[in-house]
């Protein structure tokens, strides 16, 4: 009998232990206390998954016959177009996008497009569903490969950078939507000379396409010499030369010192030679600012050239801020080309 109880009891205090109190907060801020009974398993026989770490290869994507048009190789769908005032509007003779392919990430670099897509104005309200209806079934009927439609998953992210502002920027340089916290989808196509990648996305207001054409680097950068600097100013009046500063402001980054040096040497190996520093900016911020701006940064290089022994009273220096674009403010390439410094012989 005394047997009997003691067993009684030691199972009771057995199923006690195995109960536990759980706090839940209902929709009205009450705290309820419920207790639930841990189940243990039993060990499991089944092996775990393992995760996939190949890499991205196109040996793996089947070469497309389709038929896919010029580039960039996808329109809006009917009664949809293409936002160009939208910032999320981009074209880049060479830039990159990143891709996901929901396991890891990789470049594809080469000739850009971003493309923020509304509705025609003489159409209804923006309708997702047929914005992601039209480019699947497109995309598929090409022949391009859905290489994931996953969010890319946060420890990703995170290489980008370590606070919020540094991982948007990354985002906002090298993909199309809100990759940081939605779904992005990857496609990529190859075809016998080409090799393609989109990224689509789509959200209830706004529908974003990027297309990236791989293409191999080419150098453009050509070394800047006194010879050439005065070969223009003499044959063409002036000389344009694209001297890098610190984002919105006037000092002059390390990379073109050498720049400095060659107008320098132009100007000590010609004595007579005066010359008119001109700044211009790109149309990016105010007004009055970008004037404010190419001023400072005429003048920037002005002192450069003084500390450098060159006599003061054959240099003056001036800006113009947006006023004189040479190329079109609406792409990066052209924003490129509009922030400069003439020299000008006077």
């Amino acid at each position: 009998m005394k047997k009997i109880i003691f067993t009684s009891l030691a199972l009771s205090l057995l199923f006690l232990s195995c109960k536990e109190d759980t706090k839940i907060i209902t929709n009205d801020n009450k705290t309820v206390n419920t207790s639930t009974t841990k189940i243990t398993d039993s060990p499991s026989t089944e092996k775990p998954t393992t995760t996939n770490d190949t890499k991205f290869s196109w040996d793996n994507i089947t070469t497309s016959t389709e038929d896919i048009g010029d580039y960039p190789y996808i329109a809006p769908p009917k009664t949809m177009k293409i936002n160009k005032s939208n910032s999320g509007t981009q074209s880049y003779e060479f830039h990159k996008l990143q891709m996901f392919d929901g396991t890891t990430l990789f470049d594809l670099e080469g000739r850009v497009d971003k493309m923020s897509i509304q509705m025609d104005p003489n159409s209804k309200q923006w309708n997702q569903y047929l914005f992601d209806k039209s480019i699947e079934e497109y995309l598929k009927s090409i022949g391009a490969v859905l290489v994931s439609d996953k969010k890319i998953p946060n420890e990703l992210i995170k290489t980008w950078g370590t606070s919020p502002n540094e991982q948007y920027a990354h985002m906002n340089k090298f993909y199309v939507g809100d990759v940081v916290n939605d779904k992005v989808r990857m496609y990529v196509l190859k075809t016998v000379d080409k090799k393609i990648g989109f990224q689509i996305y789509s959200d209830t207001s706004t529908g974003n396409i990027g297309v990236v054409e791989l293409e191999n680097f080419k150098q453009t950068i050509e070394k800047v010499t006194a010879k050439d600097i005065l070969n223009d100013i003499e044959t063409k009046g002036f000389a344009s030369l694209h001297i890098n500063f610190d984002t919105g402001k006037s000092r002059i980054k390390t990379e073109s010192f050498e720049i400095i040096d060659e107008i320098t040497k132009m100007m000590k190996d010609n004595k007579d030679l005066k010359i008119s520093i001109e700044g211009h900016t790109d149309d990016v911020g105010d007004e009055k600012s970008n004037l404010k701006l190419s001023e400072n940064r005429a003048k920037s290089v002005q002192i450069s050239l003084i500390d450098e022994g060159i006599d003061a009273n054959r240099l003056k220096s001036k800006g113009f801020g947006q006023t004189k674009p040479i190329e079109d403010n609406t792409t990066e390439q052209g924003r490129t080309k509009n922030r400069r410094v003439e020299l000008r012989k006077i």
